[in-house]
């Protein structure tokens, strides 16, 4: 599939207007003006007392209903799982829970089936999702067969997003619907030449895959990049020999996709050896850990992140209503609900096939644009952030299109 270099102009472009973060108006405190009675006092709820009941309010049940429109999103998750429930799947809950009351627009519930992620309840929970007509279903459990969700659909034509990544196993007709440290790479690596670099080295870490070998070659091929050189960190010594030279003259752009030891050492070779010249870009990828921020090595490097950006109206709604910070899979819960609200609002009820999640304009959500390809991969659009000062600071908002 053919892809367009983003340049880092365009990517300065226009933002969803329902994502911006408005002005909230400050109300006047209208009543009494003496010291407040015994009662006042009683009446106000601590933060201890807040904190439980909005507790009560979001505890887990086996099945949940979120909404009351016509057209029914389902969500199957392992939260009644006996080791608890999972923060990921929590905050991928919450998100669509959000997104329901946010851009739904009165035309989608949301049916979700907690489950304890063994595969009978999984299938059993197919089974009934099936029974209620619903329009899409989002798996979150991350280690079941997607095909036991397939099996207790049944005959039903319902697409089926699974929230995990482009390399995971997942039956024809199923959607990936979660992006990875590879997709940052080639999203890091477009903006990096779409900034003029032409000379790009990429090292990998040691425990990339084959099929993850397979996907960064295809992602930058499609965007016509061919690096200088590919590597494995830890394996390859960059020393001061002649060809070492001949290669990697005037390397202008390294994508270090790992943060280990290992990663930033090597790029520390290069570095010693003259390999990189002064205005070399850095582009590491989302799978760095966070700790990587503070590393003086990496200070500069550029980072290519999917998930909500901080002070738009999803992660404001979200702190309000949930008294946490939304992070990247809250996004992704949020944008399950955004999808279907889209096709729903521009085409009516039956909008959603199979057909029209492949749709090349992609849509909009909490974490920027996303489409389908025709295998069901997921394509985003990620923001660009540049390490310094031991985190990161936002450069470059994601695109709002493709």
């Amino acid at each position: 599939m053919s892809h367009a270099v983003v340049s880092p102009t365009r990517r300065m472009s226009s933002c969803r207007p329902w994502l911006v973060l408005g002005v909230l108006a400050l109300g006047t405190l209208a009543g009494c003006q003496g010291a407040p009675t015994p009662q006042d006092v009683l009446d106000v709820e601590s933060p201890q007392a807040r904190h439980a009941r909005r507790a009560a309010e979001h505890a887990v049940k086996p099945q949940e209903t979120f909404g009351s429109g016509a057209t029914r999103i389902a969500l199957i998750t392992a939260l009644m799982a006996p080791s608890g429930e999972a923060v990921r799947e929590r905050d991928i809950r919450d998100g669509a829970s959000l997104a329901i009351d946010e851009v739904g627009g009165g035309q989608l519930s949301l049916l979700v089936e907690n489950t304890d992620g063994s595969p009978q309840q999984i299938q059993e929970a197919a089974k009934r999702l099936a029974s209620q007509n619903v329009a899409l279903i989002a798996l979150s459990v991350a280690d079941v067969p997607v095909s036991t969700v397939r099996q207790g659909l049944g005959s039903s034509r319902a697409p089926l997003l699974v929230l995990r990544g482009n390399g995971a196993e997942r039956p024809a007709g199923t959607f990936a619907f979660v992006s990875d440290r590879i997709d940052s790479a080639v999203e890091g690596a477009s903006y990096a030449v779409a900034s003029g670099r032409k000379r790009l080295v990429v090292l990998l870490p040691s425990d990339v895959s084959a099929a993850e070998r397979q996907r960064l070659d295809r992602g930058l091929a499609g965007y016509g990049i061919k690096p200088a050189l590919v590597a494995v960190t830890g394996t390859t010594a960059f020393t001061g020999d002649a060809a070492s030279k001949t290669t990697l003259k005037d390397t202008d752009g390294v994508l270090l996709v790992g943060s280990g030891d290992p990663d930033v050492g090597t790029l520390s070779q290069l570095k010693a050896n003259g390999y990189l010249k002064s205005n070399a870009m850095i582009v590491g990828s989302s799978g760095w850990a966070n700790a990587a921020y503070k590393r003086p090595e990496l200070a500069g490097s550029h980072l290519c992140l999917f998930g909500p950006e901080n002070g738009s109206r999803m992660t404001s709604r979200y702190l309000d209503r949930y008294e946490r910070a939304a992070g990247t899979d809250a996004a992704y819960g949020f944008d399950v609900i955004a999808l279907a609200a889209g096709l729903v609002r521009s085409q009516g009820e039956t909008a959603i096939t199979q057909e029209s999640l492949r749709s090349p304009n992609g849509f909009i959500g909490a974490a920027a644009a996303f489409r389908f390809e025709k295998n069901g991969s997921v394509e985003r659009t990620c923001a660009i952030y540049q390490v310094t000062s031991g985190s990161v600071k936002l450069l470059d908002p994601a695109p709002r299109s493709f």
